[in-house]
């Protein structure tokens, strides 16, 4: 976008299905629908916030439009870029610097933009990305491309970039450069990229859904495929678990597990709802035996195709994030409280967890096994970081038992 004012007023708010609303700041932050979206459920741009006539008012900003602002390693990007003519500590300035179409299913942009839109950074092929020879240098390279082209969260070094691959018909010709790729490199912590790609063939091997990811030859970086692209090109609806209840990111970790049971209860489709609750319990347990400190609120969430329809569609995301942090925090803990504590849990506090806020008759047929197919991924090549990590998950698999 072109240099903005130091303090944005208004937004005006988007949704693949088309406009929805106006972002405006008053003595509160304002959201008022469109007329034109009053009698339309699909322009919704949340779960938790249905057209309506009154304005949606707040402290803050919208969570669902706080959720995909950039933290820790983009947010230092962002800053360095346009810090000398706005406050990039102001969430509506940051939503109005860094929300493109490329965000998501919802997006902001300013009322009245200055001049043309830049045009849209040149694709790169998945192998190009892959087999790149200096790794460090290209993703560089791809932060000076992209990172200022499409919004992510998350505070590790990552970067979203449209694939060149050819069309298979006709009809998917308006997704042929869709930023469905999201790269990570190590930032300060190094090793990340493969403790990631480790980690997400373990939960595919213990029946978790996961996107397709990829691992770079040099190991250097972990590149994984969006889970919210429509074959036409536009996006489907995903709302993390803190915006589904109510939270801004900065309190990511300040909830319980059982407040992402409670939204999935709430907010999935009654067709799927059992289902996904066990998939997240499932998920859960995975988590513990991997030793996985950072599944916070932000880690979970509900896909859908768009809020008229998720009352049939909506369920639990598929999984993303999902890393083995003792590798650098010893002595990590849960992310989010179970039980009344961060401690992780041993057997029966996972059961007593399914039964209450799961519905689930049989957790420790799951638990199992969840930690036996764990226990029996074997990675093609036995790396030190590989080794370093099996010895966590042998621990966390012996506390379950």
């Amino acid at each position: 976008m072109t240099r903005a004012p130091g303090r944005i007023k208004s937004l005006v708010l988007e949704t693949t299905q088309g406009r929805a609303a106006e972002l405006t700041r008053e003595s509160q932050f304002v959201t008022r629908y469109g007329d034109h979206a009053l009698g339309h459920p699909d322009l919704a741009l949340s779960l938790s916030m249905p057209p309506r006539p009154e304005g949606y008012r707040s402290n803050v900003i919208p969570p669902v439009l706080a959720m995909n602002l950039p933290e820790g390693f983009l947010l230092n990007v962002v800053a360095e870029r346009f810090r000398k003519v706005m406050d990039v500590n102001d969430d509506m300035n940051l939503l109005a610097l860094t929300s493109t179409p490329s965000s998501g299913r919802v997006w902001a942009h300013l009322p009245d933009p200055e001049g043309e839109a830049a045009p849209a950074p040149a694709p790169m092929r998945l192998r190009d990305i892959l087999a790149a020879p200096g790794t460090e240098a290209l993703f560089e390279q791809l932060v000076e491309r992209y990172a200022l082209n499409t919004a992510i969260s998350g505070v590790q070094p990552k970067v979203v970039v449209p694939e060149a691959r050819p069309a298979r018909k006709a009809a998917e010709k308006s997704a042929l450069h869709a930023p469905d790729l999201i790269v990570k490199s190590g930032g300060e912590f190094p090793g990340i990229a493969e403790n990631e790609y480790l980690c997400m063939g373990m939960a595919r091997a213990a029946g978790l859904e996961v996107p397709e990811c990829w691992l770079s030859d040099d190991g250097n970086l972990f590149v994984i495929r969006r889970f919210d692209m429509r074959p036409d090109g536009g996006y489907l609806g995903f709302e993390d678990a803190a915006s589904l209840t109510g939270r801004h990111p900065r309190d990511k970790y300040n909830a319980a597990y059982a407040d992402v049971a409670r939204a999935i209860t709430d907010f999935c489709a009654p067709i799927h709802r059992a289902q996904s609750l066990e998939r997240f319990f499932r998920q859960l347990v995975f988590c513990c035996v991997i030793r996985n400190g950072d599944a916070h609120l932000k880690n979970w969430g509900v896909s859908y195709s768009d809020p008229a329809g998720a009352y049939d569609d909506a369920r639990l995301a598929p999984v993303y994030d999902m890393i083995c942090t003792p590798i650098w925090i010893p002595g990590d803990t849960l992310a989010l409280g179970l039980d009344g504590t961060k401690a992780w849990p041993l057997r029966p506090a996972l059961e007593r967890f399914a039964q209450l806020h799961c519905g689930i008759t049989t957790p420790r047929r799951i638990i199992e096994e969840v930690v036996e197919r764990t226990l029996a991924y074997q990675p093609d090549s036995k790396t030190k970081m590989w080794k370093a990590i099996r010895k966590v998950v042998e621990a966390g698999a012996a506390s379950l038992r």
